[in-house]
């Protein structure tokens, strides 16, 4: 039990102290992104689980299976790659484009349950679907 009486400045220390960590982690994240290649792009991802694993669906049109790499860094699922017009962007003037074009990459936290190394990808008509088994609860 803390007998010292209530001081609101030491309070405001520890927020900031606080504020301040979440801030590091957060500046270090973002310069880990850019000190790699220029993201473009971010495909629409959609996340679902079930009883057995969690799915990730990442949109993917346009894009060579073969430029896609998958990976799991410090429990955090990372998709990257890169699509490339289908026409030669240096030869030609788009008249409408709305597609984004060049190098993507998406990081979504893994929750604690997942054994990301089981992990298994398919890509299908334009959709790359990753599948990561969940742990299985110890039995009672």
């Amino acid at each position: 039990m803390d007998l010292k009486p209530w001081d609101p400045w030491r309070e405001f220390d520890r927020v900031r102290e606080e504020a301040d960590r979440v801030f590091a982690q957060f500046f270090a994240k973002v310069q880990k992104l850019h000190a790699a290649r220029p993201i473009t792009f971010f495909p629409t991802t959609d996340a679902i689980e079930t009883g057995e694993d969690l799915r990730y669906f990442f949109s993917l049109p346009g894009v060579v299976e073969e430029d896609i790499d998958i990976a799991v860094e410090d429990r955090v699922l990372v998709v990257r790659g890169e699509r490339e017009p289908p026409y030669d962007a240096e030869r030609v003037e788009a008249r409408v484009s709305e597609w984004r074009y060049g190098y993507f990459e998406r990081r979504l936290d893994l929750p604690a349950e997942a054994e990301p190394d089981a992990l298994s990808a398919t890509f299908r008509w334009g959709v790359l679907t990753v599948v990561i088994p969940k742990r299985k609860a110890p039995e009672a």
